[in-house]
């Protein structure tokens, strides 16, 4: 795709899409001036923008406006869930391979956010900056930073959410009551490694963009390396392509299909139960906790894809699209990315009863009526394929 090599200078488009549209971070004025330069020589027939771009930029400066609020309350709920998903998910009576592998994506997640606290409120909610002061050395090279650690810790979330979908099939399918324990150095194994592999992937990102100067050395920016621009921006549209295209529509296509698998599987064993008038608490809870699974998942599919759909089309539509259309919903695509990161913690209290009891006694034990009584949550006796219910 032969996309404009221009310097980047609009704010934040897209957390989780390419690193490109992550550093893209100036004022709304430069964004619009892109867009309608050629205005005031063209008729009015001609200044309509592409795949309805006018109507989805009022709608991108409205919801700008408030975006900054928005995320910023969903990051401090985000960073405090998932502060407390890891204290609940690391307990000794907790301690299951899918498990471990939840709490390394609540680590990736939290960092996610952390970072993203201070980028909005920069962005975002001050406003009366003038551009020397916005656009510091400083600030340039943290939006460099902002924009290469949410890429890579974001990565990391969607591949361990793939590995949690992989890991609940094999435990459904192939259910090995002894793996509960004995799984353990397999999952950390395979956090690990997500997480190295991940960092090592994004190395494409770490040398496409770099910090330029401008205005005789007054304002700094985050642009396009000169490695980046060469070849006709060979490595820029490379990177646009894995990061943008295939980090998110081949994750959405895995774990479609192991969705629908689980859900198959489902399926299957209540009709074998309701064939055969039986089923035990233990078939019961491991029913639940493939649901809180899926739950989990969909709610990433529902998050991601459009995202993913977006970049593709902005690969097979070429400048237009991406300009009229990707572009104006950025700020909406980093909102569904923050609530995704988020609200794990309400799935997991409100179908998993383990961790309700967990949560409850770690949290609220103090302010039991009986508060010698409270006793932690007993390891569960039952087999629970690899997960907590």
């Amino acid at each position: 795709m032969n996309r404009s090599l221009e310097p980047i200078t609009g704010h934040e488009e897209l957390l989780i899409s390419t690193i490109a549209e992550e550093m893209i971070l100036s004022n709304e004025s430069e964004i619009l001036l892109l867009g309608n330069m050629t205005s005031d020589t063209m008729s009015p027939q001609l200044q309509l923008q592409p795949y309805y771009g006018d109507q989805l930029e009022v709608y991108r400066n409205f919801y700008s406006s408030i975006h900054g609020y928005i995320s910023i309350m969903v990051c401090l709920f985000g960073i405090t869930a998932n502060c407390m998903n890891i204290i609940v998910l690391t307990r000794k009576n907790m301690m299951s391979p899918i498990n471990v592998i939840l709490t390394g994506l609540a680590v990736a997640d939290m960092m996610v956010m952390i970072s993203y606290v201070p980028f909005s409120f920069h962005n975002y909610l001050r406003t009366g900056l003038e551009e020397k002061e916005k656009f510091t050395f400083g600030w340039a090279w943290f939006t460099l930073f902002h924009a290469h650690f949410t890429v890579v810790n974001h990565t990391i979330a969607t591949w361990l959410t793939v590995t949690v979908a992989i890991w609940r099939f094999m435990a459904v399918c192939y259910p090995a009551p002894t793996m509960r324990h004995r799984g353990l150095p397999q999952a950390r194994i395979a956090i690990a490694c997500t997480y190295i592999v991940c960092s090592i992937f994004c190395i494409p990102n770490y040398i496409t963009f770099t910090v330029s100067s401008y205005e005789n050395n007054t304002i700094y920016k985050v642009n396009f390396s000169e490695l980046a621009i060469r070849h006709g921006g060979l490595l820029a549209s490379i990177n646009f392509w894995m990061f943008s295209v295939i980090s998110k529509l081949v994750p959405c296509v895995a774990l479609t299909g192991l969705s629908f698998s689980l859900l198959k599987v489902l399926y299957e064993a209540n009709l074998r139960r309701q064939r055969l008038k039986v089923g035990s608490d233990s078939d019961k809870s491991h029913d639940r906790t493939t649901k809180m699974l899926l739950a989990v998942l969909f709610l990433f599919l529902l998050t991601q894809f459009p995202s993913g759909m977006l970049a593709l089309l902005s690969g097979a539509l070429g400048n237009d699209f991406f300009n009229n259309v990707y572009l104006n919903f950025g700020e909406t695509m980093d909102i569904l990315s923050l609530i995704n990161s988020a609200v794990n913690f309400i799935i997991y209290c409100s179908m998993s009863r383990q961790f309700r009891e967990t949560f409850t006694f770690l949290f609220f034990a103090r302010f039991s009526k009986d508060k010698w009584a409270a006793i932690p949550p007993s390891e569960p006796t039952q087999t629970l394929g690899t997960a907590c219910v």
